[in-house]
């Protein structure tokens, strides 16, 4: 009498599941919602920084203009 012995495998990860066929439109819609949430994101993103750019823009030529104006004022003419 042979004797039949079976082996069990450990550490080899986790057993693959065969997946639903109704998992695969899930995955679809997931992956949009995800790129359409990227697409938001880095529109705000874009459009936070223009418009922060633009203020200090004119925040920082206002200040340039006051720092060479001052003084020549102060002085009395060029």
């Amino acid at each position: 009498m042979a004797e039949e012995t079976d082996e069990y495998v450990y550490d080899k990860g986790v057993p693959m599941v065969v997946t639903p066929p109704g998992a695969t439109n899930f995955d679809k819609l997931l992956e949009d919602i995800r790129y359409r949430g990227q697409l938001i994101a880095r529109n705000q993103k874009l459009d936070s920084g223009v418009s922060f750019g633009f203020k200090g823009l004119v925040i920082g030529f206002v200040f340039a203009v006051i720092m060479i104006g001052l003084p020549i004022i102060v002085k009395g003419g060029l």
